[in-house]
């Protein structure tokens, strides 16, 4: 939504506003709440670091996590000083941190034979170019001032995706805790007393994790939640004299890894060992990423602008996330936009300055400084509860919360969609949530009545003066022409009501035998093929049943193409068209008073051409 106060090519105005963001009281508030958003952005940023490299990757977590907290960075800041709201926090998201981890997946799966050091410098590259993609699309539709164009997206849609990158991250969790992925050929094995423990321990933190963040929404309930679980699990550990080299043998702590620093972006030897054929073949997940992107940056910024009451120029938005992706992408990092929980916070903190996103900078760097040798020491439940925290919240929103706030289908559609991304892929089940809510936008309009208006001539009659006899005889005979008026596009679903209208017409046991039938067309706007066919069949069902068809109002348009697909008919005996529904309708009436013998002192003729055989 663009503010109308805001120009949308304005960028924000940083030297206007530094002396303000620089008053003690502004840089203490946005430095604190830049250290609190940081600190849980670090603990997303190792949960999804964990998320994409699982399995076959799992040895080069260090590495995924050094790409995870430098894009936080990164993104953090340039969004911080570029943004058209004060206090916008960005950062990476789970959304395209999950199509992410099919990337992975796929590329580790592709070069399970290859040396490693040539699997995962591929699976950095293409992490890398979906940022940069991503970041030159989203900058590119920001400088056309697309953002009005894409701010409407099918609610189903929407929601297919939410639930299905719900599902990913609980898979996604138990994978970090168990090392098994979750489908139906590993249940047994999941069940197993060893694994159940592992997952168990994980599925019970992270539903106090949701509960608790649901019960008290203040900042500082999520990372003391999270510290006083890993103060718990190693309370435990000395309570049972377990050593951390055996609590690591049995899987419960990451590690270990390789000594060094944790981000560590591709060298130029490292880029000739990248495998740019399979990074080719995953072209169409790469796609998935930015759309997936942009759909979540569109669904952010509309919850942003309703909770901080502030319309947000989108356009500006784009650009500035397409900004930080490029620079995300630059260092091989990860794609990600505007964060709505830790922007509210920072908003709840009073701390809506630009500085705040900045000072975000401070505990990132102070993880890459560390390096990877304090990952060794972080227990897997914790990462796995804080995956399926975040999954199985997505699930309760939209699988169970709005399933009394839509209709069935819709629901459905949310079903299925979160079902075919699961089972085929993102891409797959963005294009099948498209084509069912094209399908059920085409069935809905469908149930909306070809006719406008539906009357007989007992009830609507010409304006011709008649004679007190022939009022009364129209008046009692006149339901022998029945009129409809027709409107708008008619496609297959719309005329098939149509037919239906008609055969229910002829079957009215109480109204007098139709004789005539007039479709009014003039406010007709156009006609597909299935829509031709089926006045084909009124016309074939009129003539069987010997009544006259009348049409009105036929654009020229129109016209053709019922006279291709033969709808008009070929003789002047049961088909003709008139120009206007009121000579139509006189001409109807004085046919029906001399087919019952009245007297007629001057009788009417038709206005209009008789549809012969140069119509066809």
């Amino acid at each position: 939504m663009t503010s109308p106060s805001t120009p949308p090519s304005a960028a924000p105005d940083w030297q206007a506003h530094w002396q303000d963001e620089l008053q003690p009281e502004h840089l203490l508030s946005s430095l604190l709440a830049g250290l609190v958003t940081g600190v849980i952005g670090v603990i997303r940023g190792i949960s999804y670091a964990a998320l994409i490299f699982a399995g076959d990757l799992a040895d080069f977590l260090n590495v995924g996590v050094g790409l995870a907290i430098y894009s936080t960075a990164a993104i953090s800041v340039v969004v911080a000083l570029s943004s058209s709201l004060p206090g916008m926090i960005a950062t990476p998201l789970a959304a395209p941190t999950a199509v992410l981890a099919v990337l992975a997946a796929a590329i580790a799966a592709q070069m399970s034979q290859a040396p490693t050091f040539a699997m995962v410098n591929t699976v950095v590259a293409a992490i890398g170019l979906g940022s940069l993609l991503t970041g030159v699309f989203l900058w590119l539709l920001g400088r056309l001032q697309g953002g009005k164009a894409v701010s409407f997206v099918p609610y189903p849609v929407v929601g297919g995706f939410m639930a299905g990158t719900g599902l990913l991250l609980v898979r996604g969790g138990v994978q970090v805790m168990c090392e098994l992925p979750l489908d139906w050929e590993t249940i047994p094995l999941l069940l197993q007393p060893t694994q159940a423990l592992h997952w168990g321990v994980g599925l019970i933190l992270g539903l106090l994790l949701l509960g608790v963040s649901k019960r008290w929404q203040q900042y500082w309930v999520l990372p003391s939640s999270i510290f006083g679980a890993i103060a718990l699990f190693y309370g435990g550990l000395w309570a049972s004299h377990t050593s951390t080299a055996t609590a690591r043998t049995a899987g419960w702590l990451l590690g270990p890894f390789p000594q060094g620093g944790l981000w560590r972006p591709l060298s130029l030897d490292q880029w000739h060992s990248v495998d740019w054929g399979i990074i080719l073949g995953q072209s169409g997940t790469l796609a998935t990423l930015v759309f997936i992107s942009l759909l979540s940056l569109v669904l952010t910024n509309n919850g942003i602008e309703l909770a901080v009451e502030r319309e947000i120029d989108l356009n500006q938005e784009l650009k500035a996330v397409g900004l930080a992706n490029l620079a995300a992408g630059v260092g091989c990092g990860m794609a990600g936009n505007q964060a709505l929980p830790s922007t509210l916070l920072v908003h709840k903190m009073g701390a809506k300055h630009r500085l705040s996103g900045v000072f975000k900078l401070i505990p990132c760097s102070a993880v890459l400084l560390l390096g990877s040798g304090f990952l060794a020491f972080f227990p897997k439940p914790i990462l796995g509860s804080l995956l399926l925290y975040l999954g199985i919240d997505l699930l309760v929103q939209w699988l169970y919360k709005s399933f009394p706030k839509l209709p069935l289908t819709d629901y459905l559609t949310i079903v299925l969609i979160m079902v075919v991304i699961n089972a085929v892929g993102f891409l797959e089940g963005v294009v099948v949530g498209l084509i069912m809510s094209v399908v059920l936008f085409l069935v809905n309009y469908s149930r909306i009545h070809t006719t406008r208006a539906e009357f007989s001539g007992s009830h609507q009659p010409s304006n011709k003066v008649r004679s007190p006899h022939e009022q009364v005889f129209l008046s009692q005979q006149g339901g022998a022409i029945h009129i409809l008026q027709l409107h708008g596009f008619i496609f297959f679903g719309r005329a098939n009501h149509l037919l239906t209208a008609v055969k229910e017409r002829i079957a009215e046991p109480e109204q007098p035998t139709l004789q005539y039938l007039v479709l009014d067309c003039h406010l007709v706007s156009g006609l597909d093929s299935s829509a031709v066919l089926n006045f084909t069949k009124i016309r074939k069902l009129l003539r069987q049943q010997q009544v006259t068809l009348i049409w009105v109002g036929l654009s020229p348009v129109v016209k053709a193409l019922l006279a291709q697909g033969e709808a008009l008919g070929d003789t002047t005996v049961d088909c003709y068209c008139s120009p206007t529904l009121e000579t139509a309708l006189q001409w109807c009436e004085d046919r029906l008073l001399a087919d019952h013998g009245q007297t007629l002192p001057e009788p009417a003729t038709l206005d209009a051409e008789p549809l012969a055989s140069p119509l066809k």
